[in-house]
């Protein structure tokens, strides 16, 4: 996959990461931060790494994970390696679950199941199995208090997931189209719109009178 580079996809990519710094730097109790049980959260950090695999691919939203972790980290070192592998665990599934649609025809109606299946999925047995070690490991608890507490979080975390995804892919679609072209979201990114910007107003209209 061709890593962007071009100054506008960098300036975007760090707009996100600036709202996860912020998201995560200064939550907002029970808006932006609500506390469950466990030490377990939901926080809305994993929206903005969705709207950037669905507008910029898996790299760009891979690059979000570690600056999400050191902004966790900052204020919850333990916390961020959670969250750290939970989202891990999100955007593999998201990933996934492009390569089964790739070179197939579908809407969002496909799509979006699609995602959300493989997400939930990827999260929430990645997280079973990844927090049965973490919690042996960083808490010195016992493998048979560690396998019931690791199932305690199954439905946190598909919730998450769903957070995530569902409100991640709503506001990528209701994206307008002039300016998911302008910003080369998704579809636009290939190179038959490359140019598309540099066309001016005026240049279409003549065009068209021609």
């Amino acid at each position: 996959m061709k890593l962007r580079t071009d100054s506008k996809s960098i300036a975007i990519l760090a707009i996100f990461a600036a709202m996860i710094l912020a998201l995560e730097i200064l939550p907002i109790p029970f808006l932006t931060d609500i506390p469950l049980f466990g030490g377990f959260t939901l926080d809305p950090t994993g929206i903005p790494i969705t709207i950037v695999f669905l507008a910029y691919g898996s790299i760009f939203s891979l690059i979000l994970i570690p600056i999400m972790w050191v902004a966790i980290a900052y204020r919850n070192l333990i916390g961020s390696i959670f969250k750290g592998f939970a989202e891990f665990y999100t955007l593999l599934g998201l990933i996934i679950a492009k390569l089964v649609l790739r070179n197939r025809t579908y809407d969002w109606r496909v799509s979006v199941p699609t995602y959300i299946v493989f997400g939930v999925i990827f999260r929430a047995i990645g997280m079973y199995i990844t927090n049965i070690f973490l919690i042996q490991w960083l808490y010195g608890m016992p493998q048979e208090g560690a396998l019931a507490l690791s199932a305690t979080f199954i439905i946190p975390n598909v919730i998450q997931a769903l957070i995530n995804i569902l409100i991640g892919t709503l506001i990528f679609i209701i994206i307008p189209e002039n300016l998911a072209i302008q910003a080369r979201f998704g579809k636009y990114r290939t190179e038959e719109y490359e140019n598309y910007e540099e066309i001016s107003t005026e240049d279409l209209e003549s065009t068209g009178n021609e």
